[in-house]
């Protein structure tokens, strides 16, 4: 009765406004999906000298085109909030369609996961707009570079703990290592109170073939996926979540985001998985800055070295002394001890010599980025990015990488964008006016 009210008394008005003139009924109803049901509404139009001068489809309602509805605020809430973001599209046209005792002539599943695609494109095209709109206004070009002729951002000292809190939380080590060798670790230890932590990961899903595999697929194209990139930004007791179809422009969103936020002036640690080609994109987008640090994730750190030594060592008895004798050496950052350790390990042990290759290579490309996690621990600093994975699995996991499901690109990004919006509490604000606060928020 809500909606049919507001019509009848915009349709008073347009009767009012248009005396002496023709008012035709049009022939296509307003239609409206609401967490009511779904409605039709009579629309009228003005008509002077043939030509329609005043159409309530049009100028009061929102344009509708081809077989699109109207969708109420609560609808969105109901169906993209609580239900899409959580459980299948067909599941959840299942249940707001019995809710609203509409089995028979309710909202398709097909239509439901279009438009709620739709609208998580709206939410990342507007990101992507405020995004270039703040870089802009702060000396950027449309792809990033910085191009103002101040310096104030790359001649920044870094903002770092007194060296003799530093000292202190070393001496509180273990006494397995040389407490001087610790202390030559180069990565710096930031001051928390002027920190902005910076989770930034890829997650993937199984991508939809957009024809029939054949029998004889390559193994490429049944290896397709599709790609999200998730960063979890967090200063103080307030986060957010940011998202994206690559790293580069979620890199971006990031920069434009500590610009709105006032975040530029912080130290910016970013916690990584040592993926070679996303800490090359950190340093290149954030050159212009100079206080930002890159630490490679201890559980990521740990998952490769058990990783590589199960292929290259034989058997999982030997895994686990190798493991035994090598994680307490990087836990303590002595990376390059690590690497000699394992260069020397006896060849009667290894079955896979390029597997030990692989991991050797990896420790040596991110020992700029191995700190010394144990100093850190006892200086109550972040190890971990471990919020990271967890956003991953709030964001993508857990909705989309459920058996058989398969996703195109766009849709399951545009999904990824939805829950964001959702982690971020910022859907109400969306829903009713198409924009963001783009802000840090308490609970995230």
């Amino acid at each position: 009765m809500h909606y049919l009210n507001i019509c009848r008394r915009l349709q008073k008005k347009t009767l009012e406004k248009a005396k002496g003139q023709i008012i035709v009924i049009n022939e296509r109803p307003y239609d409206v999906d609401g967490e009511a049901g779904r409605f039709h509404f009579t629309t009228h139009r003005v008509v002077q000298d043939g030509k329609s001068v005043f159409d309530t489809s049009k100028d009061v309602f929102v344009t509708l085109r081809g077989k699109e509805y109207y969708r109420t605020v609560g609808f969105k809430e109901i169906a993209y909030i609580y239900g899409d973001t959580n459980e299948s599209f067909r599941k959840t046209a299942d249940l707001i369609n019995r809710s609203r005792q509409q089995q028979q002539d309710g909202t398709p599943s097909r239509t439901l996961q279009e438009s709620t695609e739709r609208e998580g494109q709206q939410i990342l095209d507007y990101v992507k707009d405020q995004s270039n709109r703040i870089l802009e206004q702060n000396g950027f070009s449309e792809d990033g570079q910085y191009q103002a002729n101040s310096t104030e951002y790359c001649q920044a000292e870094p903002v770092l703990l007194p060296s003799a809190d530093i000292i202190k939380a070393a001496n509180q080590c273990s006494d397995d290592f040389d407490k001087a060798q610790l202390l030559t670790n180069p990565v710096g230890y930031e001051d928390p109170t002027t920190t902005t932590n910076i989770a930034i990961d890829d997650v993937n899903v199984k991508r939809q073939n957009s024809n029939r595999p054949k029998e004889k697929d390559s193994e490429e194209q049944k290896s397709k996926y599709a790609h999200n990139t998730i960063a979890h930004v967090e200063n103080g007791k307030k986060k957010y979540t940011l998202n994206g179809g690559d790293t580069k422009s979620v890199l971006l969103f990031i920069m434009a985001f500590c610009f709105s936020n006032n975040l530029i002036g912080t130290r910016l640690q970013f916690f990584t998985d040592g993926h070679t080609f996303l800490n090359k994109a950190i340093l290149k987008a954030l050159s212009w800055y100079s206080n930002i640090g890159i630490i490679l994730d201890w559980y990521h750190l740990r998952k490769k070295c058990k990783e590589k030594l199960s292929m290259a060592m034989k058997g999982r008895v030997i895994r686990n002394e190798v493991l035994e004798k090598l994680m307490p050496m990087l836990w303590h950052g002595l990376t390059e001890k690590a690497i000699n350790f394992l260069n020397e390990t006896d060849t009667s042990l290894i079955k896979n010599q390029t597997r030990m290759a692989e991991l050797i290579s990896y420790l040596e490309r991110n020992k700029p980025y191995i700190p010394c996690y144990e100093i850190r621990k006892k200086l109550g600093l972040k190890n971990s990015s471990a919020i990271g994975e967890k956003m991953n699995d709030l964001v993508v996991a857990e909705r989309q990488k459920h058996n058989g499901m398969s996703w195109s690109k766009e849709g399951s990004v545009a999904l990824a964008s939805i829950t964001a919006l959702k982690r971020n509490n910022e859907s109400r604000k969306w829903f009713e006016e198409k924009e963001l606060d783009f802000r840090l928020v308490a609970k995230n």
